[in-house]
């Protein structure tokens, strides 16, 4: 008999605990509960919290990708070639392009496997410098390395 309220009592407390409930006060269980999840022997808590035996309310923590690394950035057919070394576990693919009137701005996403773009809209005389960053689910990398180019590669640039 006291074996299944014991499995009653763990079951409810559970119950709560996956559907938000906030009782904070000793568990009937042996330990005491708090804001942290549901565990065993742990009692039950809120939402989000950590407990004793709980979980922290979301999943473990995600890591921060490695950032690409640029290769090159050569002309090519009057536009920039660009060119970088993907990280494995990259889904996507930022670029970022600035020049001498403008400020870093997205150039182009493109899937994590790629390693090039031909970046058509840069076409005038003047130096473009870009940096990437990898993109996994909703977690970016820190930026890349630095690169310059000119479309034109015209002497005297600027």
């Amino acid at each position: 008999m006291a074996c299944s309220r014991f499995i009653g009592l763990a079951a409810v407390s559970l119950a709560l605990a996956a559907c938000g409930g906030s009782e904070t006060g000793p568990s009937p269980v042996e330990g005491t509960g708090g804001d942290g999840g549901a565990g065993a022997a742990s009692g039950t808590g809120g939402h989000g919290g950590t407990g004793e035996g709980g979980g922290s309310g979301g999943g473990p923590a995600a890591t921060t990708p490695d950032a690409p690394v640029l290769s090159f950035v050569m002309p090519m057919l009057d536009v920039l070639h660009v060119e970088w070394v993907p990280q494995p576990e990259c889904d996507e693919i930022e670029g970022e392009r600035k020049d001498l009137m403008n400020d870093y701005a997205v150039a182009f996403t493109v899937a994590g496997s790629k390693k090039a773009y031909m970046d058509s809209e840069a076409t005038e005389n003047i130096k473009y410098t870009y940096r990437m960053r990898c993109k996994v689910g909703e977690v970016y990398s820190g930026y890349s390395n630095e690169m310059s180019g000119n479309p034109t590669d015209e002497e005297g640039a600027p």
